[in-house]
């Protein structure tokens, strides 16, 4: 398997740790690039797509633990200057919509959303309009509207789309069951570039696709119709980019648990702070990704946390995505509070199914089920107490098998994550379980698998300013 195979698979295995409000955010993009606009559409009932439904995502990167969502709003509540309410004019009517989102928000108080006049689109009764644009080197905000003329509320999932590409959402306002109800549906997405920004086209569409009926196929799938599709034009002035945002050139070294973390340059605009990063060749650990990665905005006593939930992989460099402030020029400092790795040379993995043993592992928190059968392996991964708080569990195997005669084989083997969190009355230690579909073959034992995921963090922390 090639680096930018394995580095796709590793991001599939990183997203699966994405907290629980950022999960259908992942199924919908996951839906998206699996086919949501085609018609009659298979699908998984709701409650397998809940564990099924990210396996389709192979290009947005995360692996890191995070504070909680209300612990972060109300330090930037009281700390931030954006709690002071400011006139949005036209896009006042989006302020429910956006709540608590400081890049779209602090876009909107400092007059970057341009207002876009002209862009509708009908059909079956809906019509989309893309009420308001933000776009920099790295991605565009798109504020939107859905009038819904019929009767009924309908699902639907918006995209950005160019002939050849749908783009990756960063972030936007879905709840778990996107609903265009009758009367106006107002939205706003972060979509990031897939490329660098001099290469992207002129041309992008905004899609909506409104779902009509699902019906029974089988016990296991069901099948989508969408009643309508569509599509807005936006052009894109790709010149007009470049003058956008800030770039500081960093070239720094972190050194944590004495494995190195490059910190290579920041670019600070609308859409967010993008931190270019990369691991040295030369470190003895093999790193999955970092330990609440995380700046602070602000001086003295006066902070605000942003925190990284994104990782980008471009041009093989991978870029953590932060939240940014708009209206502040305060200073940025990155803290690093440790990395999830594991020893290079415990990235091996053998595996005898039919006797349901591990011949070697990184460490003993990693078993085997009894369930696993010679088509499909279960791993149960042990948790350890001081190592539990917040942190990613995730356990990622490369595709590339070699099994008992030294024949390697290329699996479809992502199955579902079930996650057993620990009964805190007692204090069992319940696994956490990872499903991998190995094939119709019967595979000569035992089998040898490459670690690309394993959530061991190391704790320990590193800083450095970014901006003075």
């Amino acid at each position: 398997m090639d680096q930018g195979e394995e580095r796709l698979l590793k991001d599939y295995f990183h997203e699966l740790s994405l907290e629980a409000d950022e999960v259908s955010e992942v199924k919908l993009n996951a839906a998206i690039r699996g086919g949501v606009f085609n018609l009659r559409h298979v699908r998984m009932p709701a409650g397998r797509r809940y564990s099924l439904g990210v396996l389709a995502l192979l290009a947005i990167v995360l692996l890191f633990a995070f504070p909680w969502i209300g612990e972060r709003a109300k330090q930037q509540n009281a700390q931030n200057p954006l709690a002071i309410s400011r006139n949005w004019g036209e896009f006042e009517v989006f302020r429910t919509t956006v709540g608590s989102n400081l890049t779209v928000s602090s876009a909107l108080d400092a007059g970057l959303v341009q207002r876009i006049n002209g862009t509708s689109a009908e059909k079956n009764g809906y019509t989309l309009t893309v009420d308001g644009i933000a776009a920099d080197q790295k991605g565009i905000i798109v504020l939107y509207s859905l009038q819904n003329n019929n009767r009924q509320a309908q699902s639907y999932g918006v995209a950005l789309t160019d002939k050849n590409t749908v783009y990756p959402a960063m972030r936007n306002n879905y709840s778990n069951e996107q609903k265009a109800k009758p009367g106006v549906t107002r939205g706003y997405v972060i979509w990031t570039w897939d490329r660098n920004y001099m290469e992207l086209p002129k041309e992008l569409s905004v899609k909506a696709a409104i779902e009509d009926t699902v019906w029974q196929e089988s016990s296991s799938l069901q099948r989508v119709s969408y009643t309508a599709e569509i599509s807005v034009p936006l052009t894109l002035d790709t010149q007009a980019l470049a003058n956008t945002g800030e770039t500081v050139h960093i070239d720094k070294t972190l050194s944590i648990a004495d494995q190195s973390v490059e910190i290579k340059s920041a670019y600070i605009s609308t859409t967010g702070i993008y931190l270019d990063t990369n691991y040295s060749p030369g470190n003895s650990k093999m790193i999955f990704g970092l330990v609440s990665p995380h700046i602070l905005l602000g001086s003295g006593n006066d902070l605000s946390g942003l925190y990284s939930k994104q990782t980008l992989t471009l041009d093989g460099r991978e870029t953590l995505v932060f939240p940014n402030d708009n209206t502040s020029k305060a200073p940025l400092k990155l803290q690093i509070d440790g990395i999830i790795a594991i020893d290079k040379s415990a990235q091996e993995l053998i595996v005898d199914t039919d006797k349901k043993q591990i011949i070697k592992g990184p460490d003993d928190r990693l078993r085997i089920s009894v369930d696993t059968t010679v088509h499909r392996m279960v791993l149960e991964y042990y948790q350890p107490i001081e190592k539990r708080s917040g942190q990613s569990l995730t356990v990622g195997l490369d595709q590339t098998v070699k099994d008992g005669t030294g024949k390697t084989h290329t699996l479809i083997m992502l199955g579902a994550l079930q996650v057993s969190y620990r009964d805190s009355a007692n204090q069992k230690n319940q696994p956490n379980k990872y499903y991998y579909n190995l094939g119709t073959e019967n595979l000569p034992q035992p089998l040898t698998f490459k670690i690309i995921s394993y959530p061991n963090p190391i704790k320990e922390k590193a800083s450095l300013t970014i901006r003075e």
